[in-house]
Protein backbone atom coordinates (compact mmCIF):
# COMPACT_ATOMS: atom_id res chain seq x y z
CA UNK A 1 0.00 0.00 0.00
CA UNK A 2 2.00 3.32 -0.94
CA UNK A 3 -0.05 6.75 -0.82
CA UNK A 4 -1.52 7.87 -3.68
CA UNK A 5 -0.41 11.37 -5.25
CA UNK A 6 -4.14 12.37 -6.55
CA UNK A 7 -5.05 13.21 -3.25
CA UNK A 8 -2.03 14.94 -2.48
CA UNK A 9 -3.79 18.88 -3.09
CA UNK A 10 -7.48 18.40 -2.24
CA UNK A 11 -8.17 21.27 -0.20
CA UNK A 12 -8.85 20.91 3.64
CA UNK A 13 -12.12 23.33 3.30
CA UNK A 14 -13.16 20.90 6.52
CA UNK A 15 -10.39 22.41 8.40
CA UNK A 16 -10.89 25.80 7.73
CA UNK A 17 -14.92 25.13 8.50
CA UNK A 18 -14.18 23.81 12.12
CA UNK A 19 -11.24 26.29 13.21
CA UNK A 20 -13.14 29.29 12.46
CA UNK A 21 -15.94 27.77 14.73
CA UNK A 22 -13.57 27.08 17.28
CA UNK A 23 -12.13 30.52 16.99
CA UNK A 24 -15.31 32.48 16.48
CA UNK A 25 -18.26 30.68 18.71
CA UNK A 26 -19.32 33.09 21.38
CA UNK A 27 -21.37 30.58 22.86
CA UNK A 28 -20.63 27.02 24.50
CA UNK A 29 -17.98 25.42 26.42
CA UNK A 30 -14.46 24.93 25.61
CA UNK A 31 -12.01 21.81 26.87
CA UNK A 32 -8.57 20.52 26.20
CA UNK A 33 -5.95 17.90 27.37
CA UNK A 34 -2.32 18.19 27.03
CA UNK A 35 -0.92 13.86 27.11
CA UNK A 36 2.22 12.45 27.62
CA UNK A 37 2.40 9.32 25.99
CA UNK A 38 5.30 6.64 25.88
CA UNK A 39 4.24 6.08 22.26
CA UNK A 40 1.70 7.05 19.85
CA UNK A 41 0.12 3.80 18.19
CA UNK A 42 -3.63 4.15 16.61
CA UNK A 43 -5.33 1.09 14.94
CA UNK A 44 -2.63 -1.40 16.23
CA UNK A 45 0.39 1.08 13.99
CA UNK A 46 2.63 2.99 16.04
CA UNK A 47 2.53 6.55 14.93
CA UNK A 48 5.60 7.09 16.44
CA UNK A 49 8.19 4.81 18.90
CA UNK A 50 9.12 7.65 21.21
CA UNK A 51 7.67 9.44 23.56
CA UNK A 52 5.45 12.67 22.80
CA UNK A 53 3.64 15.11 23.63
CA UNK A 54 -0.62 15.40 22.35
CA UNK A 55 -2.68 18.57 22.62
CA UNK A 56 -6.73 18.19 22.12
CA UNK A 57 -8.78 21.18 22.37
CA UNK A 58 -12.68 20.64 22.19
CA UNK A 59 -15.40 23.37 21.82
CA UNK A 60 -19.21 23.14 22.47
CA UNK A 61 -20.23 25.37 19.41
CA UNK A 62 -24.04 25.46 20.41
CA UNK A 63 -25.72 23.55 23.33
CA UNK A 64 -29.80 22.48 22.74
CA UNK A 65 -31.97 24.33 25.24
CA UNK A 66 -32.93 21.07 27.06
CA UNK A 67 -29.42 20.49 27.74
CA UNK A 68 -29.59 16.87 25.76
CA UNK A 69 -27.47 17.44 22.71
CA UNK A 70 -25.02 19.97 20.99
CA UNK A 71 -22.92 20.61 17.96
CA UNK A 72 -18.85 20.12 18.92
CA UNK A 73 -15.63 20.77 17.05
CA UNK A 74 -12.30 20.39 18.22
CA UNK A 75 -8.64 20.05 16.96
CA UNK A 76 -5.86 17.69 17.98
CA UNK A 77 -1.73 17.95 17.23
CA UNK A 78 0.95 15.14 17.10
CA UNK A 79 4.34 14.72 16.51
CA UNK A 80 4.56 11.13 14.06
CA UNK A 81 6.59 9.16 12.18
CA UNK A 82 5.50 8.02 8.51
CA UNK A 83 7.40 6.73 5.58
CA UNK A 84 10.59 7.02 7.73
CA UNK A 85 10.06 10.78 8.10
CA UNK A 86 9.17 12.74 11.27
CA UNK A 87 6.08 14.72 10.30
CA UNK A 88 3.34 17.06 12.45
CA UNK A 89 -0.23 15.68 12.54
CA UNK A 90 -2.83 17.96 13.24
CA UNK A 91 -6.61 16.52 12.79
CA UNK A 92 -9.48 18.81 13.05
CA UNK A 93 -12.95 17.32 13.36
CA UNK A 94 -16.52 18.25 14.06
CA UNK A 95 -20.03 16.53 14.70
CA UNK A 96 -23.59 16.36 16.44
CA UNK A 97 -23.55 14.74 19.79
CA UNK A 98 -27.69 13.75 21.08
CA UNK A 99 -28.67 11.92 24.32
CA UNK A 100 -31.48 9.44 24.02
CA UNK A 101 -32.38 9.24 27.56
CA UNK A 102 -30.51 8.83 30.42
CA UNK A 103 -27.63 6.12 29.11
CA UNK A 104 -27.98 6.33 25.94
CA UNK A 105 -27.09 8.45 23.07
CA UNK A 106 -25.81 8.56 19.47
CA UNK A 107 -23.25 11.11 17.65
CA UNK A 108 -22.02 11.59 13.78
CA UNK A 109 -19.44 14.01 12.38
CA UNK A 110 -16.22 14.00 10.29
CA UNK A 111 -12.30 14.14 10.46
CA UNK A 112 -9.86 15.62 8.83
CA UNK A 113 -6.21 14.54 9.16
CA UNK A 114 -3.23 16.43 7.81
CA UNK A 115 0.67 15.74 7.93
CA UNK A 116 2.52 18.53 7.61
CA UNK A 117 5.79 18.47 5.38
CA UNK A 118 4.34 15.17 3.44
CA UNK A 119 0.63 15.98 2.45
CA UNK A 120 0.84 12.65 0.42
CA UNK A 121 -0.98 10.91 3.63
CA UNK A 122 -3.89 13.31 4.17
CA UNK A 123 -7.08 11.43 4.36
CA UNK A 124 -10.60 12.40 5.62
CA UNK A 125 -13.23 9.91 7.62
CA UNK A 126 -17.26 10.26 8.46
CA UNK A 127 -18.45 8.42 11.58
CA UNK A 128 -21.63 7.61 13.51
CA UNK A 129 -21.83 6.14 16.30
CA UNK A 130 -23.61 5.02 19.72
CA UNK A 131 -23.01 5.32 23.42
CA UNK A 132 -24.79 2.98 25.98
CA UNK A 133 -23.44 3.53 29.64
CA UNK A 134 -20.33 2.44 29.74
CA UNK A 135 -19.76 0.98 26.12
CA UNK A 136 -19.20 2.65 23.14
CA UNK A 137 -19.72 1.49 19.36
CA UNK A 138 -18.26 3.96 16.22
CA UNK A 139 -17.85 3.24 12.84
CA UNK A 140 -15.44 5.24 10.40
CA UNK A 141 -15.66 5.37 6.67
CA UNK A 142 -12.96 6.63 4.92
CA UNK A 143 -12.83 7.31 1.07
CA UNK A 144 -8.99 7.15 0.84
CA UNK A 145 -7.39 6.06 4.27
CA UNK A 146 -3.97 7.37 3.95
CA UNK A 147 -4.48 8.86 1.09
CA UNK A 148 -4.76 5.28 -0.35
CA UNK A 149 -7.77 3.36 -0.40
CA UNK A 150 -11.29 3.36 0.86
CA UNK A 151 -11.20 1.68 4.50
CA UNK A 152 -14.05 1.10 7.29
CA UNK A 153 -13.09 1.37 10.47
CA UNK A 154 -15.26 -0.48 13.61
CA UNK A 155 -14.11 1.51 17.14
CA UNK A 156 -15.42 -0.72 19.95
CA UNK A 157 -15.00 0.62 23.75
CA UNK A 158 -15.54 -0.17 27.46
CA UNK A 159 -15.01 0.65 30.84
CA UNK A 160 -15.82 -0.99 34.09
CA UNK A 161 -15.03 0.12 37.99
CA UNK A 162 -12.69 -2.06 39.86
CA UNK A 163 -12.60 0.36 43.01
CA UNK A 164 -13.35 4.08 43.85
CA UNK A 165 -9.95 5.18 41.91
CA UNK A 166 -9.56 3.04 39.37
CA UNK A 167 -11.41 1.62 36.44
CA UNK A 168 -10.32 -1.20 33.42
CA UNK A 169 -10.67 -0.13 30.25
CA UNK A 170 -11.11 -1.84 27.16
CA UNK A 171 -10.90 -1.30 23.42
CA UNK A 172 -11.16 -3.37 20.12
CA UNK A 173 -10.83 -2.11 16.52
CA UNK A 174 -11.19 -3.46 12.99
CA UNK A 175 -9.92 -2.15 9.99
CA UNK A 176 -10.97 -3.04 6.91
CA UNK A 177 -9.15 -1.89 3.41
CA UNK A 178 -11.71 -2.75 0.79
CA UNK A 179 -9.28 -2.97 -2.27
CA UNK A 180 -6.55 -5.27 -0.09
CA UNK A 181 -9.67 -8.05 -0.99
CA UNK A 182 -8.30 -8.06 -4.49
CA UNK A 183 -4.63 -8.03 -3.79
CA UNK A 184 -2.07 -10.39 -3.41
CA UNK A 185 -2.75 -13.71 -1.96
CA UNK A 186 -2.95 -13.45 2.41
CA UNK A 187 -3.38 -9.15 1.85
CA UNK A 188 -6.91 -9.45 2.71
CA UNK A 189 -8.98 -9.57 5.38
CA UNK A 190 -9.62 -7.21 8.83
CA UNK A 191 -6.99 -6.06 10.42
CA UNK A 192 -7.96 -6.37 14.58
CA UNK A 193 -6.64 -4.23 17.65
CA UNK A 194 -7.06 -4.75 20.81
CA UNK A 195 -6.27 -3.05 24.71
CA UNK A 196 -6.55 -3.39 28.01
CA UNK A 197 -5.82 -0.09 30.42
CA UNK A 198 -6.04 0.93 33.92
CA UNK A 199 -7.06 4.41 34.66
CA UNK A 200 -6.72 6.80 37.72
CA UNK A 201 -7.59 10.07 38.03
CA UNK A 202 -4.97 12.31 40.41
CA UNK A 203 -7.02 15.89 40.57
CA UNK A 204 -6.73 16.84 37.47
CA UNK A 205 -4.02 14.08 35.63
CA UNK A 206 -5.46 10.66 34.03
CA UNK A 207 -2.90 8.54 34.59
CA UNK A 208 -2.80 5.06 31.92
CA UNK A 209 -1.03 1.78 32.38
CA UNK A 210 -2.24 -0.75 29.63
CA UNK A 211 -0.77 -3.75 27.17
CA UNK A 212 -1.89 -4.24 23.59
CA UNK A 213 -2.29 -6.78 20.77
CA UNK A 214 0.94 -6.36 18.64
CA UNK A 215 -1.38 -6.91 15.33
CA UNK A 216 -0.04 -6.36 11.87
CA UNK A 217 0.59 -2.78 10.67
CA UNK A 218 -1.63 -1.14 7.85
CA UNK A 219 1.22 1.57 6.51
CA UNK A 220 4.23 -0.01 4.92
CA UNK A 221 7.83 0.56 7.27
CA UNK A 222 5.56 0.99 10.21
CA UNK A 223 6.22 -0.72 13.18
CA UNK A 224 3.64 -2.74 15.54
CA UNK A 225 2.48 -0.99 18.41
CA UNK A 226 4.51 -2.13 21.50
CA UNK A 227 2.54 -3.90 24.10
CA UNK A 228 3.09 -2.11 26.81
CA UNK A 229 2.40 1.74 27.05
CA UNK A 230 1.89 4.45 29.47
CA UNK A 231 0.56 7.98 29.21
CA UNK A 232 -0.76 11.01 31.37
CA UNK A 233 -3.32 13.56 30.28
CA UNK A 234 -3.73 16.90 31.83
CA UNK A 235 -7.18 18.78 32.11
CA UNK A 236 -7.82 22.38 32.04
Amino acid sequence: MLPDRRHQNRPSALAFLLLSCLAGAAHGQTSADLSLLSEYAGRGTALSTHPVAQLRVERDIRIDADGAGAWYAGTFASPVTLGGRDLGQLSVYGGRAQRLGTILSWDAGATRNVYLRDSRWNYHEFYAGVTWNRLGARLFYSPAYYGDERSLYLDLNGAWPINERVQLAAHAGLLHPFEEEHGAPGEGGGRVDLRLALVTDVRDVSLQAGWQVKGTSYLPGSRRASALTASASFRF
